[in-house]
């Protein structure tokens, strides 16, 4: 009969051809590869036995966008291109009365957006306590009082009804800014699953309804995204990631795609003014909502103005003509976005270990200092803790927000890379110790013996690698980057330029394979009902199921939600056939398309 380790290698040679599976039997056998090829061996033991990755392109990261180069950006065009929200209708089922779009005023709440000088709080008729509160202003680049003048009119505009008709058919309404939210393309798209079980006598889905949301808006050079992951379960924390994502996309759409903004050329400093002022758009609306909690991350993908000196001093010399373009982004809690790079593989932009340190007195009036303190949005140079998610938008405390981790994180891509965020459904299925390829090596626990003697104890071992919190981090993403490359199964297709809708797809199906045996197990009938046939009690149910908890600990696989969106950064044409046929490349082949539109 076979071994547990047997059985999982066997299922892992199932779930990818990349080798994964074969790890434990071809330890001896590797060799130095370039890390494009996947047939010379098992990335997990090339990396452990020394081989390193590419080099990646600089994240830069802080608290707020003074911290940050800033860096100029070309017009951003307005006409929108693709659209996508979900699942099961994502951020056009909140709000649906259209009341009074929140702006950065509210004095009630006490949060990010302030136009006081920086360090000073903002003020706050609230009687708790304010130490997570952070200062949007003060960017690197002042931005000018019109501007600002301009922008918080804009927004506290109410929206215009819409115009009466005496057709039958209904008028089209804007929702969060845009009219029709269901139009997704092989650039632009989001995928939305369940990894839970379904409950085999009531027929049931564990976790119901899916409490992750996103939503993408692109145009002709510029995109933005939005993600959000309910905090538990149930209705209210499914309300609360919608109203997120509806409040947040609101706020960016209007206010970065005004008269005011299109006759002007932003900056990456503008453009996180508006993230962090969308955050607190998007706290708002939880609140008008009566959502719980939920984790945000938001990004703004724009094309840079390769004519500017500014620019250039940060990218360094290019001999490459194609277009560069900024990703801005600003997350809470554990929903992290990432980069998919051709010529670079997979880098996370919202991770905490890559301190760069540049002189920015060339790019703007501020100082470096601030890099070298900021960790990011979660520290990966120290085990981190899944269940706890580091933040959330929602009433935390009645009614602010825990903006612990807050954070604004910037990266450079070329046109061709794709941008995508998860939520920790995805990103941790990816983790190799989640998925059993390794063990985290923990510190050492001292066990009291007699006559006051001390011993080490050594954990058990488990023929498998012992891994470092850094390296653990690093082989998520290598995981990542073999699916992206690879692909699930064995195909002729490898060559082929990967689109963002076809990532999305390889990500979920990666988790819910990974998570497959640990739903079997739970679905198993005789957790339910007794040798009669006859259903058991909720109590008699439970119990049942405890006693699996152990053998549920030796599968690989985490059971949650599971979300994607992604948008991959190219120049689009924005009129004509061209334009109606880029939006509406729908696949009818993806297997989640009923939770995910």
């Amino acid at each position: 009969m076979p071994s547990i380790k047997q059985k999982f290698a066997g299922f892992f040679r199932q779930i990818s051809n990349s080798g994964g599976g074969e790890c434990l039997e071809n330890a001896n056998q590797i060799k130095p590869i370039h890390p494009s090829d996947s047939n010379s061996g098992c990335f997990i033991h090339r990396y452990l036995n020394g081989e390193t990755r590419l080099k990646q392109p600089d994240i830069l990261f802080g608290r707020t966008g003074q911290e940050l180069p800033c860096l100029r950006l070309c017009t951003l065009q307005g006409e929108i291109i693709a659209t996508h929200t979900g699942p099961d209708g994502g951020l056009t089922t909140v709000n649906r009365g259209q009341r009074g779009h929140v702006t950065s005023q509210d004095p009630d709440v006490s949060y990010i957006d302030s136009e006081d000088d920086v360090g000073s709080p903002p003020t706050t008729n609230s009687s708790e306590p304010t130490s997570n509160s952070v200062s949007a202003a003060g960017q690197s680049e002042p931005l000018s009082d019109q501007y600002l003048a301009n922008q918080e009119e804009s927004l506290a505009k109410e929206p215009e009804p819409p115009a009466t008709t005496t057709e039958a058919t209904e008028p089209e309404i804007e929702i969060a800014g845009v009219v029709n939210w269901n139009r997704p393309s092989g650039i632009a798209f989001g995928a939305a699953t369940s990894l839970y079980e379904r409950h085999p006598v009531s027929g049931e889905t564990a976790g119901n309804p899916l409490a992750d949301a996103f939503a993408i808006v692109t145009r002709s050079n510029n995109a933005l995204l939005c993600l959000a992951d309910g905090v538990n379960w149930g209705e209210r924390a499914a309300l609360a990631a919608r109203s997120a994502i509806h409040g947040a996309m609101d706020y960016l759409n209007r206010a970065l795609f005004t008269s005011t903004t299109n006759s002007r050329q932003l900056t990456t400093s503008d453009v996180f003014l508006s993230l962090l002022r969308s955050f607190h758009a998007a706290h708002s609306m939880i609140l008008q909502e009566g959502g719980l909690l939920t984790t945000l991350t938001a990004a703004v993908v724009a094309q840079m103005d390769q004519s500017s000196l500014q620019n250039a001093l940060y990218t360094g010399s290019d001999n490459s003509n194609s277009a560069k373009f900024a990703v801005c982004v600003c997350n809470v809690g554990d929903s992290l976005a990432y980069v998919y790079s051709p010529k670079h593989g997979v880098r996370e932009i919202t991770h905490g270990n890559n301190l760069v340190l540049i002189n920015l007195s060339t790019l703007s009036s501020h100082s470096s200092a601030a890099h070298s303190s900021s960790l990011g949005s979660h520290d990966v140079q120290s085990m981190r803790d899944m269940r706890d998610a580091l933040g959330a938008l929602g009433p935390v405390d009645g009614q602010n927000p825990e903006l612990n981790n807050l954070t604004c994180s910037m990266t450079v891509i070329e046109e061709g890379d794709i941008v995508f965020l998860t939520s920790d459904g995805i990103s941790d299925n990816f983790d190799p110790v989640v998925g059993k390829f390794v063990v985290a090596r923990k510190p050492d626990k001292i066990v009291p013996l007699p006559n006051g003697a001390k011993q080490t104890a050594k954990p058990p071992n488990r023929n498998l690698p012992t891994v470092e919190a850094f390296q653990r981090h690093e082989l998520t993403l290598l995981r990542m980057e073999d699916i992206l490359r690879n692909g699930m199964m064995p195909t002729n297709d490898n060559g082929n330029h990967l689109k963002a809708q076809q990532l999305c797809e390889d990500l979920v199906d990666f988790a819910t394979r990974l998570t497959t045996a640990k739903r079997r197990l739970l679905e198993d009938l005789e957790l339910y009902v007794d040798q009669d046939g006859k259903t058991l009690d909720a109590e008699e149910q439970k119990i049942r199921r405890r006693k699996i908890c152990e053998r549920l600990a030796m599968i690989p696989g985490k059971l949650d939600h599971a979300t994607c969106v992604a948008y991959e950064a190219r120049i689009q044409p924005v009129t004509g056939t061209e334009a109606d046929a880029l939006t509406h490349q729908m696949v009818a082949s993806y297997p989640f398309r009923e939770s995910s539109i």
